[in-house]
């Protein structure tokens, strides 16, 4: 693995994305490229992703008392 950072190509739609899109996008690229890896990896490289494209988390669920 390369530690390049791929900045291009941006698909089409890209910018124009909603959050909740680009996260579901960021997911599945990272499933693709590190789906081997585990879990614990997965969510690091997810963590970075988010970072790198400024993407913000998806708002916590209702939770049970």
């Amino acid at each position: 693995m390369t530690d390049e950072k791929q900045t291009e190509p941006i698909m089409d739609g890209a910018t124009e994305a909603t959050n909740d899109e680009k996260l579901s996008g960021l997911i599945e690229q990272v499933e693709h490229d590190h789906g081997d890896e585990g879990a614990g990896a997965m969510a690091d490289h997810l963590r970075d992703r988010m970072d790198e494209t400024r993407t913000e988390p998806e708002n916590g669920g209702d939770t049970e008392d």
